[in-house]
């Protein structure tokens, strides 16, 4: 049956799901620009077996890190890159919670009010589950997605970063313009552009 004009399609509820999925879903996209950033620094130092064990992020992002500080990119992208990289672990730490947290109604929210909910997040406490609630509104969950889709993009610059300083089997002409294009690359690690709602962006 089809809605008429005067009832809602989604309620409070099916948004708030539905800025979650946008998160869980930026979130991977990251999640491939990271483990790009790591295979492109294997490569570099040989270390590439034929298959690897599955790691969480956070082990992930320390391990390029690790390997970016050995590596010999120029002083500029190993500065820029691991403050990339540090954002994408902090951008995870508010994905986990807008994912991980438990997420119910405010009852004593008035029906004029806008959406929120208290949020309660697990505890490692064998006395207490979950803490006390956190009152929160959907800005929270966009705001994370917004954060997410620019983490992402400043990690992006690090891959490009690095194919333009290790262009294997690349031609001069592409190797030229890869350098030429460090600048743009080192303005998306350090989070200096302006990311547009359909995704284009432009550096500051």
């Amino acid at each position: 049956m089809e809605p008429v004009d005067h009832e809602r399609i989604l309620d409070d509820d099916d948004v708030l799901s539905l800025w979650v999925g946008r998160v869980a879903r930026t979130h991977a996209l990251l999640e491939y620009d990271v483990d790009n950033v790591h295979r492109c620094l294997a490569r570099q130092f040989g270390h590439v077996p034929g298959s690897k064990s599955v790691k969480g992020f956070d082990q992930l992002v320390s391990e390029c890190r690790n390997l970016l500080r050995q590596s010999d990119a120029g002083q500029e992208i190993l500065t820029s890159g691991d403050t990339a990289l540090v954002a994408a672990r902090q951008a995870t730490g508010l994905r986990n919670r807008v994912l991980h947290d438990m997420w119910l109604s405010d009852p004593l929210r008035e029906n004029w009010e806008p959406p929120r909910w208290n949020t309660f997040q697990r505890l490692s406490d064998l006395d207490q589950s979950y803490n006390t609630a956190n009152s929160q509104d959907l800005t929270m969950v966009v705001d994370t997605r917004i954060l997410l889709a620019r983490t992402r993009m400043r990690v992006s610059g690090l891959v490009m970063a690095l194919h333009a300083t290790w262009p294997a089997g690349r031609a001069p002409l592409e190797r030229a313009k890869g350098e030429d294009n460090m600048a743009r690359y080192v303005a998306l690690m350090t989070d200096s552009f302006i990311l547009h709602a359909n995704g284009d962006f432009e550096v500051t």
